[in-house]
């Protein structure tokens, strides 16, 4: 008899490792779906890639570049040789591409080319009439969410 209850004793013993490997396992399923399923919807809902590609362009055409810094990634924000650029520098900058004139976008197109690294690549589509004929201008922009917020990599953005 001594023998059985030894055996029921490990068998239970057994069984009981096996429910909390099976609990430990059921759970690394759940937080890795879970997971899965904020990843897939952080660009989708609320603040996007698209929306503030969208906003960023908008600004740009509408003159607000105070927006347009603030929707750009700062780390990045650099002159050729690596030197930060300064809010005015930009402002400057962009005051200079568009000749300091408010140039509209009559429809912005985006459309996602591939992700790396936390980063997004679209090829936005900015629609235009400028002087009564009706043009467009393609550009690939790069974003990436930086403390929380999505924002668009300098230089890259402004290559018009």
């Amino acid at each position: 008899m001594a023998t059985t209850s030894n055996f029921a004793k490990g068998f239970r013993s057994l069984m009981l490792r096996l429910r909390i490997a099976g609990v430990i396992i059921l759970l690394a399923v759940l937080v890795m779906g879970a997971f899965q399923l904020y990843d897939f919807y952080k660009v989708r809902v609320g603040v996007t890639p698209v929306k503030t590609i969208e906003s960023y362009f908008v600004a740009l055409g509408q003159g607000n570049y105070d927006e347009v810094y603030r929707l750009t990634s700062k780390q990045h924000l650099t002159d050729i040789y690596g030197r930060p650029i300064t809010q005015d520098e930009f402002r400057d900058q962009l005051r200079k591409l568009t000749g300091g004139r408010n140039l509209p976008f009559e429809r912005i197109e985006t459309a996602r080319i591939f992700d790396r690294s936390g980063s997004h690549f679209y090829r936005v589509t900015l629609h235009s009439t400028i002087g009564g004929r009706a043009g467009q201008s393609s550009v690939v922009v790069e974003v990436r969410r930086e403390e929380n917020t999505w924002v668009i990599l300098y230089p890259f953005a402004i290559l018009i």
